[in-house]
């Protein structure tokens, strides 16, 4: 398999397991009343396996791993890769700074 397919397969199965951990905690009869479906369809999408032998989850998640997409919690905050590396250097000469550690540390 190659790394890509790998990746993609990891990213996919960590999608559905988080997908699949939100129904479990979540009371499911709820959740279908909020997407307007019976709750035995929402247990359905979890277990039976179509024609492709996923679940309906696990395509989910497949798909949107496909899609360079992923599943995280709502509480989460995204931060893009940019501001990631602006925080990094921003950090690394605070950090250097005696002035800054003077003030940090009084």
């Amino acid at each position: 398999m190659s790394k890509v397919l790998n990746e993609l397969t990891a990213i996919a199965s960590n999608n559905e397991s988080l997908i699949l951990q939100a129904l479990n905690a979540s009371n499911q009869r709820q959740v279908a009343e909020l997407v307007k479906v019976d709750a035995s369809t929402v247990s359905r999408m979890k277990t039976d396996k179509k024609t492709n032998g996923l679940t309906e989850v696990e395509f989910i998640g497949s798909l949107l791993a496909a899609l360079e997409l992923k599943v995280v919690p709502e509480s989460d905050v995204y931060c893009s890769p940019e501001i990631a590396e602006a925080t990094r250097v921003y950090l690394a000469h605070a950090f250097t700074s005696r002035e800054y550690m003077r003030i940090l540390f009084k």
